[in-house]
């Protein structure tokens, strides 16, 4: 199964919002109260609600079935893990953002939509598309679309300055070219390469450390096994 979704990552994971695959954190177990009867996690208060993660199932399972990849019972589960644990993550990185200030100003989601391929007809912009795309594909009101694609936008953003953060120095990039290799022949053709996977690395790091933090400062709810067991 690793080597599936080693394999697959890129096919999959660009559909659902991807934002650190491969971190890990624990989620409480917990039973349903009527506040919670929509949600498939609380996040700090905060319900993802769970038709909104049966349709990211639904498009990633689509999208592994298009791939010619046979489907069974423990590739649907990991996938439900793996869209569960991105989501969770999506929604701790975007109250973050908003606990740091950062905004995503409405005409980015805009620009985002008016170009996004499902919602065109003839390379140009149409509402009709929209409309009908976002309620058969993701079972949402135009409202509903376009706060999660804010709260998105919010994560990334709050990842990119992350990113940024992540500083490389010439020392660290040498040591790590040698940690790799057995001498400095090819250093300078490669020096770039090095660096930026140095600097992913680092950045890895930092993200999982945080993450922990999060997790550990930040009540999250699973309601995603009683769901699955229709309770």
């Amino acid at each position: 199964m690793i080597s599936f979704f080693s394999h697959h990552k890129r096919l999959i994971f660009t559909i659902v919002v991807v934002v650190f695959v491969g971190s890990i954190f624990f989620v409480s177990g917990q039973v349903f109260t009527s506040s919670s009867m929509d949600a498939v996690a609380e996040v700090g208060g905060e319900k993802i609600p769970y038709q909104r993660f049966l349709t990211q199932v639904n498009r990633v399972m689509s999208s592994v079935k298009d791939s010619g990849t046979e489907v069974n019972e423990i590739l649907s589960k990991s996938v439900k893990q793996e869209v569960f644990r991105e989501m969770v993550i999506e929604e701790l990185l975007s109250q973050q953002g908003t606990k740091m200030g950062m905004l995503v100003p409405d005409f980015e989601v805009a620009v985002e939509v008016q170009n996004t391929p499902q919602f065109q007809e003839n390379g140009a912009f149409s509402p009709r598309a929209y409309y009908q795309t976002i309620y058969k594909e993701f079972t949402m009101s135009p409202a509903d679309y376009e706060a999660w694609r804010k709260k998105a936008r919010l994560a990334t953003k709050f990842k990119q300055f992350l990113y940024t953060a992540v500083k490389v120095t010439p020392e660290e990039t040498k040591a790590f070219y040698l940690s790799k290799n057995k001498d400095l022949k090819n250093f300078e053709k490669d020096r770039a390469k090095y660096a930026s996977d140095l600097a992913q690395e680092k950045f890895a790091n930092v993200a999982n450390y945080l993450l922990r933090q999060l997790t550990n400062q930040q009540e999250v709810k699973s309601y995603l096994e009683l769901r699955e067991q229709g309770r």
